[in-house]
This record gives structure tokens, C-alpha cells and sequence, in this order.
């Protein structure tokens, strides 16, 4: 039985709930990336996606009064570390998500994607996942 931490990407980058439209663009085009975990004092408190930058923070104006916290998404479907992978891809297909972050008492410790997966261990597993997530239109 393999588990998440045996496949999550510990080098993850943040920001945290006060950064600016234009940091989180500039951490996301540095790092090429499109999925910022956001902390509060050290705590995770949500994610924001560059989708998120444009739909719901650009299309709100002022763009330099618009903060990490006015546009992340709060609520986001996490996994712990020795979770099971084919439960996380699961939880995944379920919630037609491509990303879970991995969270231990409110600390991100990781993320773990469908591609990273299907690249090191199970592509058949992850491969039934990704083909129902694409039915659904979720930004995760």
C-alpha cells in the first residue's frame, strides 16, 4: 500500500492572506505555477489559483485593493500524509479536483497531484480519476 507522502511535492510555495494580485502573479510566474496555498500566521487558511486571480479578483477592480483573502477559496478538500494513494485519487475523482494539499494540524506539509501519481506509482488508478475530473469543471 503506497501513501501520499511517498509522492508530494515538499517544495511548495505560499503566500500569505495579505499579498497583493500582482505578488501572487509574480510568485505563480517565478515558481510556474497556478495553485498557491495561503497562510495566516503560519496556519493555512485557503488556496488561490491564478483562474481565481482573473475570475475573481481582476473582474472585482482596484486591483491593488485586492488581497490574497478577498479571492482564495477557503474551502479545499486536503489529505494527510499517510493517506492512501488510491484513496486521495478517489477523493479526487469525487471531488473533480486535479491537486490535494497534504495538511497536518493546519500546517501544509505538501501537495500531491494526479500526475505525480500516475508517474511514480499507479497510472491506472490516477488515470480513472483524471478521465471523470475532466467531466467536471472545478479550478482545484
Amino acid at each position: 500500500m503506497s501513501v501520499i507522502k511517498e509522492f508530494m511535492n515538499t517544495e511548495i510555495q505560499s503566500a500569505e492572506t495579505d499579498a497583493t494580485l500582482e505578488d501572487l502573479a509574480k510568485l505563480m510566474a517565478e515558481h510556474d505555477t497556478g495553485f498557491l496555498p495561503i497562510l495566516k500566521n503560519e496556519k493555512y487558511a485557503g488556496v488561490v489559483t491564478d483562474r481565481d486571480i482573473v475570475v475573481k479578483g481582476l473582474a472585482k477592480g482596484l486591483i491593488d485593493q485586492v488581497r490574497a483573502e478577498d479571492i482564495m477559496n477557503e474551502t479545499v478538500i486536503t489529505a494527510n500524509a499517510d493517506m492512501d494513494v488510491e484513496e486521495a485519487s478517489l477523493l479526487m475523482q469525487d471531488h473533480q479536483i486535479k491537486r490535494l494539499l497534504v495538511v497536518e494540524h493546519d500546517k501544509v506539509q505538501g501537495i500531491v497531484s494526479l500526475g505525480d501519481i500516475a508517474a511514480d506509482e499507479n497510472p491506472a488508478i490516477a488515470g480513472g480519476a483524471q478521465q471523470e475530473i475532466k467531466k467536471g469543471d472545478a479550478n482545484n
